[in-house]
């Protein structure tokens, strides 16, 4: 009779690590907590998305907002085949799109020479548009972006087009930017699971605060390609964190391998963060791989002999070097194009000098240390911010005081059971080190190495876009919150967090309060900006404003009702099951209130063997097959 064999259904943690499966009967607990819960929390705060974007597609029409029309122009001259540049004008192809007529192709030459001189005729007749001026808001400004978006869209508006439905292929371009962002709430839920692994709550609840935060509801409805890099920059770092807590193998090199170079092909902000993401997969994989481990995946020898320290550092550097060359080969062409029309690989300073401000240059420190730029940024997250008033504003701001009292109450609990630590256990107060895995194989500092380069390699993506931000408005930019998209989902998990830190938390009520009145926000703002364009619907109530504005869109005043019920249904089916999400996931995962200095378990313990059962009188184990 052999062994029993190891029960390879165990649960284990996003970092591998394995847990103990609970006894018949038993509810599992932290980290292995039921995944279940978790995926329902994920697709409730899809359904959020979801209702609130499809409110914000079918209501507001079609070129409204502002550069969406540049964006559609990009994706159909990919339709066609072409490759837009700054100085490509707009073309008239969809019905109610501003523009040149559909026929009527423009050199970039002619059309930047037309612009820089104000005069219409070194230009076709089909250009002249009765004398007036061509200027650069009639060009596809948005073209130093990389073509991956764009590619993705021309599917649906290169499709309708063909089948002579050219607004069904718009509305259902904006579809299926709804889908890429519930694609970014999912690698925003990912995200949070390999940073936090034993708190799945705080995954789902950055999830929903994403879900319905105004700025990333305004750019998942229409077609804007901010969406987008969100997804695939969240989701290129979620990849780097799982193969640094994972180790190299076939299924964590494989998302690593396709997401970086799709995030430097999806944005310019993408490129930005594909540099910082390099150098953190050479860095992960080093720390995934433990000395003397051969091959890829689980199947590996034990040691081999001689090995040491050289092997984490040989596949540290080939895994970076080979997503850099990855990277440069997917995206590197269209930045050198970039670099060659315009000056520089983002093109950014060719378009600032398109559309000048006026507002002129201004030391970074002072923008830093500005209160009002960030409060500006801060409202601008919500919303425009002339006009978020009322109630609104006071949910706006009543979400920022509970983030910073909550992250307060965090940093407190952690100084306090820090200090617990050290008072019960002084001789290993010193112990732990990040590092200690440079000089061998303690799991213990190993985990810790691991942790610290997930926070920063977090931390340098939200700082990454930070910095744009500041330093696009020191050049003499305009305060845009867009800039700081990237950051959004970091953003949101310091929401979520602030949250869990509250009274009630242990129920996840706090979490689910704050998405409620952010989500009701945003339909106030969507009726303020619809009323904003359209006066026939000022003030009405934020449901008859969206119903008004769909009976002059697509949906026809025959549906608008049916539509408005459905649109109901969805997000209070969402609203439901995201609190059934929480109420599960946060009554185990959540400290209880007020915060006590709980124990460390001992982080070894999950690594060790099971006891072996005692021998029987033959002297064989209890335990046979």
């Amino acid at each position: 009779m052999s062994p029993a064999r190891p029960d390879r259904t165990a649960l284990t943690t996003p970092d591998c690590q394995p847990t103990v499966p609970a006894a018949p009967g038993r509810q599992l607990t932290g980290p292995a907590a039921p995944r279940r819960w978790l995926v329902l929390g994920v697709v409730a705060a899809g359904l959020l998305l979801g209702t609130l974007g499809l409110a914000g597609a079918l209501a507001t029409k079609p070129f409204a907002g502002a550069d969406e029309a540049q964006h559609t122009a990009y994706a159909l001259e990919i339709a066609d085949g072409r490759l837009p540049e700054l100085d490509t004008p707009v073309r008239s192809t969809l019905p109610g799109m501003p523009g040149l007529a559909p026929d009527c192709q423009v050199p970039p030459a002619a059309a930047r020479a037309a612009v820089d001189r104000r005069d219409v005729t070194v230009l076709p007749a089909c250009a002249r548009r009765n004398g007036a001026v061509l200027t650069n808001f009639d060009l596809v400004y948005t073209a130093n972006h990389p073509p991956l978006f764009y590619l993705l869209e021309a599917l649906p508006l290169g499709t309708g087009r063909a089948l002579d439905h050219p607004v069904a292929g718009f509305y259902a371009a904006r579809l299926l930017n709804i889908a890429v962002g519930i694609a970014a709430l999912v690698a925003t839920a990912l995200l949070v699971r390999f940073l936090l692994p034993a708190r799945p709550d705080l995954a789902v609840g950055a999830a929903a605060v994403l879900a319905v935060t105004g700025i990333f509801i305004a750019v998942t409805s229409q077609v804007y390609n901010d969406a987008f890099a969100v997804a695939l920059i969240t989701a290129a770092t979620a990849a780097t964190l799982a193969l640094a807590r994972r180790g190299p193998s076939v299924r964590t090199l494989l998302p690593v391998a396709l997401l970086v170079p799709a995030a430097a092909l999806g944005r310019a902000s993408g490129g930005l963060a594909a540099a910082v993401l390099v150098p953190a997969v050479g860095l992960a994989a080093a720390l995934g791989t433990r000395p003397g481990r051969i091959g890829l995946g689980r199947a590996h020898h034990a040691r081999a002999p001689g090995a040491g320290w050289h092997r984490p550092l040989l596949a540290g550097f080939g895994t970076g070097a080979a997503t850099g060359l990855l990277t440069s080969a997917a995206a590197g062409w269209f930045y050198a194009r970039n670099n060659r029309l315009y000056g520089d690989p983002a093109g950014s300073e060719r378009a600032a000098w398109m559309f000048p401000t006026g507002y002129g240059e201004r030391p970074v420190w002072e923008i830093i240390t500005s209160q009002d730029f960030w409060w500006t940024i801060y409202q601008g997250l919500f919303g425009r911010p002339t006009l978020l008033r009322g109630v609104a504003h006071q949910v706006v701001v009543g979400v920022g005081l509970a983030t910073v009292l909550g992250l307060l109450a965090v940093a407190a609990r952690l100084a306090l059971t820090a200090r617990a630590r050290r008072a019960s256990t002084p001789s290993d107060a010193a112990a732990w080190s990040p590092w200690r895995e440079l000089a061998g194989p303690a799991t213990v500092s190993r985990r810790g190495a691991v942790d610290v380069f997930c926070w920063l390699t977090v931390a340098a993506q939200a700082l990454l876009a930070t910095a744009t931000l500041v330093g696009y408005v020191a050049a003499g930019g305009a305060t845009f919150a867009r800039y700081l998209l990237p950051a959004l989902p970091v953003l949101a998990l310091a929401v979520a967090g602030g949250c869990s830190a509250l009274p009630l938390a242990r129920r996840g009520l706090p979490t689910l309060a704050v998405v409620l009145a952010l989500g009701g926000t945003v339909l106030v703002m969507l009726g303020r900006e619809l009323a904003r364009r359209d006066p026939r619907l000022d003030g009405r109530a934020p449901l008859a404003q969206l119903r008004g504005a769909l009976e002059v869109t697509a949906v026809g005043a025959d549906h608008a009702l049916l539509v408005l019920a459905v649109l109901t249904t969805l997000g209070l089916l969402g609203a439901v099951l995201l609190g059934l999400s929480l109420w599960k996931l946060t009554a185990t995962a959540v400290p209880p209130w007020p915060w006590r200095p709980v124990p460390d378990p001992d982080p070894d313990s999950a690594r060790r063997p099971p006891a072996s059962p005692p021998p029987t009188a033959g002297g064989h184990s209890a335990v046979q097959r």
